[in-house]
This record gives structure tokens, C-alpha cells and sequence, in this order.
């Protein structure tokens, strides 16, 4: 086949770049429009914190010994500061300073100040100056790093917290059981009165603030600054992986999880010039939650501060949380002023804990695979003569649990925008819906001008159609007298969208992007099924790369596919050192139901082969290394007399 320009065959006018935005858009407006309203406040608030701890997965562990130890001290004028340790979990070390006033009439107010998205997490300019403001005030204060800041870098970086929702776990659920535990540790001090305890951090320390509060009522007093909102048009594009609970917005949008901690005080401080957390959304939030807390009989108990100031917790906005904890926590009421407040350098490594941090801590790749060994057990096959059943109920609960469902069917609207022969060839631009506000864009490729039917392939890259262009082995399949059809499934091609925005959008609004993909999959199907001139009896899908899992869940789910043939296709889900793989692969509980081997099974008896499969690393595998992790597979196509039909080589893609 000759090569063709992709601008050629560009399928769309322009490219809709803002179609999985727009999608996203319309989605969470459809949840809002259809969530309820509460009527009985309590009983709201009973049943949407169940639905949020679900949410936040399988995050509490058994409450061991804390293993709590001090580390040093650091002697100031009016307070001290100790280096503490504890294990939140045994072996996963927390890293604290804990800031006592040396004069106070003890047990005085407890404050766990958590900080958000700051490199040099307890040691940021931000967290000290609320920490000496607080103390000087006669609080003892506690301050925790979180995963992949400060000393705990070492311990895996929020990006790596996507792989956690594959495993029913998510990277909040872990940060919050870190500050239950730090609430713990604090209120077992004798300095600290355990009835009043507060908690306060700014943007990603907002949202732990606001979490915290929500789960645990012996947070009394709670100030989350530079945080609330709403989720709406933009959804989450901006936020950070610990900010995405799975499904939340089917049950509730953030001041709604705010509200959970009503009748208990709460403040909200926002900066009038925030870019990230608009002041907009804050007033829209603070609105709602104040509706909640005056049909509690308790409308003094929230207020929100504006502050003419960008992301930050400045001067302005700690006077207010003084103001606030002081009414709250000590019965005082008057308006607080802060003294100069020297803080060390954050480059010094004065408030650090350790020289060195242990080589035996746990990181969240340790926890991810801990998790998933124990899945495996859990799901093992014991009675293969029941596959059927086992098959037919995985379906069900990966469209329904991992991927949150498939939607009505919406009206394909297919139409052929243009066709081009050349030689003897004819290439058709397609495009179809998926859903109301999801086009494809595809290419249909096949050999000769006439009608007959021929066998169809559906062809899928993360490269976007285009790329099979210049594929020699589609030409050879097209000169065999097949059809290949190449789709931009959402997000890709002419529908280029960013991945990681993508997947934290879809969490949210519990809707998975890859089981959205995989839908792009059977629609595509759908389409096939309208041409006379395509086989409906003889379809197969291919797939590379990340593509290949699309192809495969999509096999998995839709018998039409009678083959299946997969490039570089990822062998498992399941490692001890983390991926090299895309966010948008890890959906949400899926290795609770099923990992690869096991959706592979489910093709049986039909045509599977897999080309050069790589490990979770993407480093290539030999073939012997390879069959081990398919022994579920070979089962299956053993029990049914297809063995031959399961194939794994290190030939090309031909």
C-alpha cells in the first residue's frame, strides 16, 4: 500500500479536543440533577459516610501499637519541639514534629496540622508559621509529612497512588488512616486534652482536612483552607490523584462531604485569588454546607473567610483559624494578632527525624502488591468445571463494579464522510456515537469496490488510527481479502485528550476511562453489525500496547469477537515495583474480580494470541516466562478442547 498522508484521511473537520471534557461536563451535571436532597439531616449524614468510607477503600487496618517514639527535642523560647516517629501501619513510618508550649496550665487543645502538595512538607514556611502561631497560643500542635513529601519521599510520590484503585484501596483512604493514627498518637499525649482537638491544613491538607473531619467526630473543630469547592464543569482536571475518591459524585459532591461534619465547627478559609480553588466554587460550597448546618439548628457554627490572597496559608488566613480554634476550643472570643514568626530553613534539615530513613519502610508499591497477593488467594479458582458461571458472573462484575456500568445504547448516527480510492484500494472516514456526546472517528480500510462481505478487523493503537497507514502488515491483511477498521476510541487521535486528567475525571464521576474504552469497543461492534459489506460472523480485534487491554476486556465481554490477537500486551497487574504503565489502565477493584490471565480465560474457546507480552515494567518477556503467569488460561482452553487455540509467541505483528 502506498503511503498516504494522515492529514489525508483526517476523518474530523478539526480536531475535537474538548470532547472528553465536555462528556465529563455533562455527566457530573447529570448526577447533580438526579442526586437527592436530604430530608432527615442524620440519617443523610449516617448513610453518606458509609458510602464514602466504601469509597475510600479497604484503608483500615488493624489499630497495633504505633511503635511512637521521640526522636530529639529542639529547645525555643516559649515552646519545644520534638521529632517523633510512629508506624502507622508496622513498618510504614510517619514522620511528625510536635510542638509543645512550655508554659500552660496542661492538658490544654490538641491541633493536627496536615499540609498539602508542599515539597518540603512539615518543614514548609506555611506549616511552621501556623505551628509556632498555634502553640504560642498554648496549643500542642502536631504536624505530619504525608506520602512523597519531606522525609517520606522515599516512600512513592502521589502519581504512583493510581495504581492503588485496582486494588480496592486509594491513596486517600491510606493518607487518612495515617492522620487517624496521628490523632491517635496526639491524644494519647498528657499534654493534650483528647475532647478538644482540632484539625486545619491548606489545599491538598484541606482536602485531608475535610476527609478527617468527616470520618472522625473527634476532630471538634475543623478549618480546611484554600479547598472547598465544587465539583462542576471543570470536575477535578487540576487536582492531584489523592483528591479522586472513586464514584464519589454518584453520591455526593464535595460540600456535601463537608457537611458530614456538621453540627461540629467548621471554618472555611479561601484566598479571593486563587486559581486552583476558585473563590466562586467556595462561595457555591460554603452556601449549600450552610444550608445544612441551619436545618440543624447550628448556622453559627460555619463561616467563611475571604482573604485577598492567592494558593497559600498567609498571615491573614491563620489569624482567622486562631480567631476560630480559640472561640471553639477554649471559649475565648476575640480577635487574634500574630507575632513575628521566625521559622527554620526549609532546606535545613533541623526539624528532620532522620539521618537516614529506614530502608525497611514500606512504600505504596509494598502495599500495592501485599494487596494484590491477597486478592489473588482470595479469587482463586477452586472448581474449573464451573467456568461458565465464573465467566458469566465476571462479566457482570467488571462492567457493573470495576467499570460502573454501560449506558443506555444512544443512536449510532453513523455516517461516511468521505471516501478515497486509490489503486485498489478504498478507504472510508467514519464516524459514529458512542454515547450522546462521544464521537468516532474510525477508518475502514478494505481491497476492491464491490459489496461482498468480507471478514472485518478491528484495529486498535494508542497511537490513534491513523498510524495502521503505514503498517505493512495491514496491507497484507487488506491484499488477503480483509476489512480493517481503526478507531480513535475517547481520548485519542482526533479526540487527544490528557491521560491522567482523564482517569482522575472518570474516577470521580464513577465511570472508569478504560471501561468507557471498552464501550467504544462494542459500539464499534454495533457499527459492524449495520454494513453488509462486513462479516459479522468473522470479526476479530488487535490490539498494542496499552490498546491490547482494551481489546482484550472488550473480547472478554462481547463474544462477537472471535479472534483476538494482542501486541506487547502487559502480562499482570500484579508487581512488586511498581509500572510503567498508563493511569488509565488501573480501574477501580479490578484485580478483586480478575487480573489479565484470568479476563484471558475468558475468551476461551474462541482465538487468542498474544505477540511479545512485557512485564508490568514493560521489559519483554520470553515465551517460557510468560506461559507461567497464564496457567488459568491454559486451564480454561484445556477444559475445552482449545488448546491450540491459545498462542503466545515472539514473532512480529504479522
Amino acid at each position: 500500500m502506498e503511503s498516504v498522508d494522515p492529514l489525508d484521511i483526517t476523518v474530523l473537520k478539526e480536531p475535537y479536543y474538548d470532547m472528553l471534557s465536555e462528556h465529563f461536563a455533562r455527566l457530573v451535571y447529570e448526577l447533580e440533577r438526579h442526586r437527592e436532597q436530604p430530608k432527615d439531616i442524620f440519617s443523610w449524614q449516617v448513610t453518606l459516610r458509609k458510602a464514602l468510607m466504601k469509597s475510600l477503600g479497604d484503608f483500615m487496618y488493624e489499630r497495633g501499637d504505633l511503635n511512637a517514639r521521640t526522636i530529639d527535642k529542639i529547645e525555643r523560647k516559649d515552646y519545644v519541639i520534638e521529632k517523633v516517629v510512629f508506624e502507622s501501619i508496622p513498618k510504614l513510618y510517619v514522620t511528625g514534629n510536635l510542638y509543645i508550649p512550655k508554659s500552660a496550665d496542661f492538658p490544654v487543645p490538641g491541633i493536627l496540622r496536615v499540609h498539602g502538595h508542599w515539597y518540603y512538607a512539615k518543614k514548609s514556611a506555611h506549616v511552621q508559621a501556623s505551628c509556632i502561631g498555634l502553640v504560642r497560643r498554648g496549643y500542642v500542635v502536631l504536624a505530619i509529612d504525608t506520602f512523597g513529601y519531606g522525609e517520606r519521599r522515599v516512600q512513592g510520590s502521589h502519581i504512583d497512588g493510581v495504581w492503588l484503585y485496582s486494588v480496592g484501596l486509594t491513596l486517600q483512604g491510606l493518607i487518612l488512616w495515617d492522620n487517624i493514627r496521628a490523632l491517635d498518637y496526639l491524644m494519647s499525649r498528657d499534654e493534650v486534652d483528647p475532647k478538644r482537638i482540632g484539625v486545619t491544613g491548606a489545599s491538598g491538607g484541606g482536602n485531608q482536612t475535610m476527609y478527617l473531619a468527616a470520618i472522625d467526630d473527634r476532630v471538634k473543630v475543623a478549618v480546611p483552607v484554600v479547598s472547598a469547592e465544587v465539583f462542576e464543569d471543570q470536575v477535578v482536571s487540576g487536582r492531584c490523584i489523592c483528591e479522586c475518591i472513586p464514584g464519589m459524585l454518584r453520591f455526593a459532591n464535595v460540600p456535601d462531604i463537608l457537611s458530614l461534619i456538621a453540627p461540629r465547627p467548621l471554618l472555611i478559609i479561601n484566598g479571593i485569588k486563587d486559581r486552583g480553588f476558585t473563590i466562586l466554587r467556595a462561595r457555591k460550597a460554603f452556601l449549600k454546607i450552610r444550608e445544612i448546618y441551619k436545618a440543624l439548628g447550628c448556622e453559627d457554627r460555619v463561616a467563611l473567610v475571604e482573604v485577598y490572597h492567592g494558593h497559600g496559608y498567609y498571615k491573614e488566613m491563620r489569624k482567622a483559624m486562631y480567631t476560630w480554634f480559640d472561640k471553639w476550643l477554649k471559649g475565648i472570643e476575640h480577635d487574634e494578632q500574630e507575632e513575628i514568626i521566625e521559622v527554620e530553613s526549609e532546606l535545613s534539615d533541623t526539624l528532620d527525624c532522620f539521618r537516614e530513613f529506614p530502608k525497611d519502610t514500606l512504600t505504596i508499591a509494598d502495599i500495592y502488591y501485599r494487596k494484590a497477593v491477597e486478592l489473588r488467594k482470595k479469587r482463586r479458582i477452586r472448581d474449573l468445571n464451573k467456568w461458565s458461571d465464573i465467566k458469566n458472573e465476571l462479566k457482570k462484575r467488571i462492567v457493573k463494579d470495576v467499570f460502573g456500568g454501560f449506558p443506555e445504547k444512544y443512536p449510532l448516527n453513523a455516517r461516511t464522510l468521505r471516501t478515497i480510492d486509490f489503486l485498489s484500494y478504498r478507504i472510508e472516514l467514519i464516524t459514529f456515537r458512542s454515547e450522546m456526546d462521544i464521537i468516532i472517528p474510525a477508518i475502514l480500510i478494505k481491497r476492491g469496490f464491490s459489496n461482498i462481505k468480507r471478514p472485518v478487523i478491528i484495529y486498535l493503537t494508542p497511537l490513534g488510527k491513523h498510524a495502521v497507514m503505514a503498517r505493512r502488515d495491514v496491507q497484507e491483511l487488506v491484499d488477503k481479502g480483509y476489512a480493517i477498521l481503526s478507531i480513535d476510541y475517547r481520548g485519542i487521535g482526533e479526540t487527544e485528550y490528557d491521560e491522567l486528567i482523564a482517569t482522575k475525571n472518570s474516577l470521580v464521576v464513577g465511570r472508569h476511562i478504560l471501561g468507557m474504552r471498552v464501550y467504544d469497543v462494542i459500539r464499534t461492534l454495533d457499527y459492524i453489525s449495520t454494513r453488509d459489506d462486513l462479516n459479522q460472523e468473522d470479526i476479530s480485534c488487535w490490539g498494542e500496547g496499552e490498546a491490547s487491554l482494551i481489546a482484550l476486556i472488550a473480547a472478554a465481554i462481547d463474544d462477537r469477537i472471535k479472534n483476538v490477537r494482542l501486541y506487547k500486551m502487559p502480562v499482570t497487574l500484579e508487581s512488586r515495583d511498581g509500572f510503567n504503565l498508563p493511569p488509565s489502565v488501573f480501574a477501580p477493584n479490578l484485580l478483586k474480580y480478575a487480573d489479565i490471565p484470568e479476563i484471558a480465560a475468558m475468551i476461551a474457546p474462541r482465538e487468542l494470541t498474544l505477540i511479545k507480552p512485557v512485564d508490568p515494567k514493560l521489559r519483554p518477556l520470553r515465551i517460557k516466562d510468560a506461559i507461567k503467569y497464564f496457567e488459568i488460561t491454559t486451564k480454561v482452553y484445556q477444559l475445552m478442547d482449545a488448546e491450540d487455540k491459545f498462542i503466545i509467541h515472539e514473532s512480529n505483528y504479522v
